[in-house]
């Protein structure tokens, strides 16, 4: 009984210091420079990054009776500074950075997301490939698998460089046609 005493004063003396201000700034402030460079990452802009930063100081300490309920107090402010970047990048108000910002920059999940895609679309091009006619599909694969050059696929096949340029082609215009079809860019 007296270690859960012990437990319960423990639990409770956290409690009450996350009232205290200074207990606060000596927990959070110290993760400034990580918050803003996450913020940052995802919102490539320095005022909106210390504007969303701000933003969740200000929610912490309006939370600061429940803090001690969680067990990574970095981790979950770093989780809300994420996820209020994001909220932002939604909102319809925050489109006002121009083209060329929004195609530099890269977010992490968006990568994920981005590099599975392109995983999906080859495998699907691959499966595509080995429908061609056997020729097409022997110089597509010499071609864009193995990156040879014409001369050396002239040499493996003893094809002309015109014929190897037309299987290619029809090769290509196939696969091409193929992909389309499957992705429904006939009916656009």
């Amino acid at each position: 009984m007296n270690k859960q005493l012990q437990n319960l004063y423990k639990n409770w003396s956290q409690v009450l210091k996350m009232f205290d201000a200074q207990t606060f700034k000596d927990t959070f402030l110290p993760w400034h420079g990580h918050l803003y460079r996450t913020a940052y990452r995802l919102l490539n802009s320095q005022t909106d990054a210390e504007d969303t930063v701000q933003d969740v100081f200000v929610k912490l300490w309006n939370m600061r009776e429940n803090l001690s309920r969680i067990k990574n107090l970095q981790a979950y402010a770093t989780t809300m500074t994420r996820n209020l970047c994001l909220d932002r990048m939604r909102s319809p108000g925050y489109r006002k950075w121009n083209s060329d910002a929004a195609g530099s920059l890269k977010y992490e999940w968006a990568d994920d997301v981005e590099q599975a895609d392109l995983q999906d679309e080859l495998k699907i091009v691959m499966h595509l490939v080995d429908q061609l006619p056997q020729k097409q599909r022997e110089i597509f694969r010499m071609r864009h698998y193995n990156e040879l050059s014409m001369e050396e696929i002239k040499q493996i096949t003893g094809l002309s460089p015109v014929n190897i340029r037309v299987h290619l082609s029809r090769a290509q215009k196939k696969v091409r046609e193929l992909y389309e079809k499957i992705n429904g860019y006939e009916s656009r």
